[in-house]
């Protein structure tokens, strides 16, 4: 079989083609992508809702809920108002400004409570971090003695949810299936969304 001989002309009308081919798939692939962002954003009114409670807006966002205080965002791993409707007892005087450039230790045998309080306090505080409370049980002892004299939230599994204050430590105590709750309780309590 004999290859027909191209043109200049011919090689020029086919790599523009070509080009247009391509420029044509690529438009479909994005705008295709963006229809499925906009399909997507309406998905049940869940992501990107927002929520009122207690005169502060709160928006869903991946999973979790953010709401902007002053110039800082804050963000929470419960519907607002599951914390407000939680059978718990606070007696908490300490406010967002007792933690301003301070260093604070957690004790927390939850690692998700311990997140939560440390991803909202580190804008505030001088220094966040992990210890144990002198007297107490361990899970590992490499980490720094700490006591009351010291600015510290200590989080436990309890029977009873409560928030409560001795000396200079925080104690958020509640069952383990609210324990986060506990701590976006608290959250809620200092910066000033729940009083």
């Amino acid at each position: 079989m004999i290859k027909r001989i191209q043109t200049h002309k011919d090689k020029t009308k086919k790599d523009k083609r070509n080009q247009l081919i391509l420029a044509g798939v690529l438009i479909v692939v994005m705008f295709g992508s963006v229809f499925g962002i906009v399909v997507n954003s309406f998905g049940g009114g869940v992501e990107g809702s927002t929520i009122t409670y207690n005169g502060f807006i709160f928006l869903n966002e991946n999973g979790f809920y953010s709401t902007q205080v002053g110039n800082y965002r804050y963000y929470f791993s419960n519907n607002p108002k599951d914390i407000g409707s939680l059978q718990s007892n606070v007696f908490l005087e300490k406010s967002l400004p007792d933690y301003f450039q301070e260093s604070v230790y957690i004790s927390s045998q939850d690692y998700n409570s311990f997140s939560e309080i440390e991803g909202n306090l580190y804008q505030y505080a001088l220094k966040i971090e992990e210890a144990c409370k002198e007297g107490d049980v361990c899970y590992n002892e490499l980490l720094p003695k700490k006591t009351c004299l010291d600015n510290m939230i200590i989080i436990k599994v309890a029977e009873e949810n409560r928030i409560y204050e001795e000396s200079n430590c925080v104690y958020i105590e509640g069952k383990e299936k609210d324990l986060l709750k506990m701590t976006d309780k608290f959250l809620f309590n200092i910066i000033g969304i729940d009083k």
